[in-house]
């Protein structure tokens, strides 16, 4: 059974909506790996960089932590459906919270994401950085989905939703 979707290609009604990283910061990402690569492979090939085992070694893990920050970072997303908001990161374990035990959501003022309380008071239970495809998007599907006595909080103001 196939969802709707809308012309815009985002699912209609209660069906979940998945956010994952914006384009532009797909391509930062891509473009500081391609240049640590290119600055790495210039050393070897000018023969700057040493070429002992340990050290060959070390410069690998280097590279192949950053492929996988990069690409963790590239694959990531926010599921945010009817009764459940999850985190989906490839290299980590998925964090998810049940909508129904949200007591206040804050919106940050100078940075973009999401803090989502499960104690209006305590720490966040879940955060959601910034840098996701349609933040607007984003926040209205994940305020239309909270109880209605959550507090909705940040852009210099404190309402009741």
């Amino acid at each position: 059974m196939s969802s709707q979707t809308n012309p815009d290609g985002a699912p209609e009604g209660n069906a979940p909506r998945s956010f994952g990283l914006s384009q532009s910061q797909r391509w930062g990402a891509a473009s500081g790996l391609l240049f640590f690569l290119l600055v790495v492979g210039t050393d070897y090939a000018s023969g700057v960089a040493a070429r002992e085992w340990s050290e060959l070694a070390l410069d690998a893990g280097i590279v192949g932590g950053l492929v996988l920050v990069v690409f963790n970072a590239v694959r990531k997303s926010v599921l945010v459906g009817e009764n459940e908001i999850r985190k989906v990161q490839p290299l980590w374990n998925d964090q998810s919270l049940q909508t129904s035990e949200i007591r206040r959501v804050h919106v940050p003022t100078i940075e973009s994401g999401l803090w989502l309380y499960t104690d209006p008071d305590g720490n966040p239970a879940l955060t959601i950085g910034g840098g996701l495809e349609a933040p607007v998007g984003l926040e209205e599907r994940v305020t239309e989905s909270v109880p209605p006595a959550a507090k909705i909080t940040g852009l210099g103001q404190e309402e009741e939703n």
